[in-house]
């Protein structure tokens, strides 16, 4: 079982990694992915620092969960995760529901539960 956790850790990792890092790199072509627009360099500046962060933590939750004996990091990931659940069903219940949003919901829900699962399984570990 502790091989699953481990997998479910290091899913949840590469992804916020490499979603970090394309942050960091090409803000404006993340935020066009996630239908996000920098109107400005300020605005690029932004999804660089803003998105990036979100990211790059869930990535360092991850990477300290695996390498450092750190499970409990996976609750800040899945709490940031979570969060951003919360706040896509906000905007579904305020402004209706927008083409796309399932996908990213269903990404984010999976990335909570892995997050959850490797807190509980890497701690018992």
């Amino acid at each position: 079982m502790i091989w699953l956790g481990r997998i479910a850790v290091a899913l949840v990792g590469l992804f916020s990694l490499a979603m970090g890092l394309m942050a960091f790199a090409q803000p404006a072509q993340l935020g066009e992915m996630l239908g996000l627009g920098a109107l400005s360099p300020l605005g690029a500046n932004s999804l660089r620092a803003d998105l990036g962060a979100f990211f790059l933590a869930s990535g360092l939750a991850a990477l300290l969960a695996l390498f450092a004996g750190k499970a409990q990091w996976m609750w800040g990931a899945a709490a940031l995760y979570g969060l951003a659940v919360i706040g896509r069903l906000l905007g579904v219940i305020v402004e209706g529901a927008p083409e796309g949003v399932v996908q990213p919901i269903v990404i984010e829900l999976v990335l909570v539960a892995f997050s959850v699962f490797g807190a509980k399984t890497l701690s018992r570990g």
